[in-house]
């Protein structure tokens, strides 16, 4: 007889635990999962394909650049490329913020962005700073900008360690740390079934 909403309810964690564990292992859940499992292997393709071709063009584009670029260069569009990127970084922090009030997952992915873009505002600052405004840059990435991207890019390193170990627990898989957590085959086709009790 299949549990009620109320019985699922009173049971305590190590048995909510438990019982996702036997649902991850019946042999009826492998058996709907698996029309899923050739879409996954496609889309794992598509993105190391793009990714790894993008990555070995930029290295010879990287070195023409630095050996093409000039040292002076007049912009005439100073002001809107700061205040673009900057809005970009207002808007990535601003989402850290909501997300983690409202205790998202998707934390993980603003908090890391928002990081990167901190370490790319210092180094843009100070490499871009004239002989007068060089130690002001530096001390707000020494002091600012480096230490809460730091924080942010943790975070979200944090946060995704903690669900690889809840991920271990649930599935029983064996698999150590964080950075050895596979990528869920349900996980990546989720977008394409009707979840019970999805919600945005």
């Amino acid at each position: 007889m299949p549990l009620t909403d109320h019985e699922i309810e009173q049971l305590t964690v190590p048995e909510r635990l438990d019982l996702m564990r036997r649902l991850r292992e019946s042999e009826t859940l492998d058996a709907v999962r698996a029309p899923w499992l050739r879409t996954v292997r496609r889309r794992r393709a598509i993105a190391l394909a793009i990714t790894a071709v993008c990555a070995v063009f930029l290295v010879p584009w990287t070195a023409y650049l630095a050996l093409s670029l000039p040292d002076h260069y007049v912009s005439h569009a100073w002001a809107l490329t700061w205040a673009g990127f900057d809005v970009l970084l207002i808007v990535m922090l601003g989402l850290t913020a909501f997300f983690a009030w409202k205790r998202r997952m998707l934390l993980v992915l603003t908090s890391f962005a928002a990081g990167v873009l901190l370490l790319a505002d210092a180094w843009f600052d100070v490499t871009t700073a004239n002989r007068h405004s060089v130690a002001q840059a530096l001390a707000s990435a020494i002091f600012v900008e480096v230490p809460l991207a730091v924080f942010l890019i943790w975070m979200g390193v944090a946060i995704s360690g903690r669900a690889a170990g809840l991920l271990n627990a649930v599935t029983g898989q064996g698999f150590s740390g964080k950075w050895r957590m596979p990528i869920n085959a349900d996980v990546m086709n989720a977008e394409d079934r009707e979840l019970p009790g999805r919600r945005g």
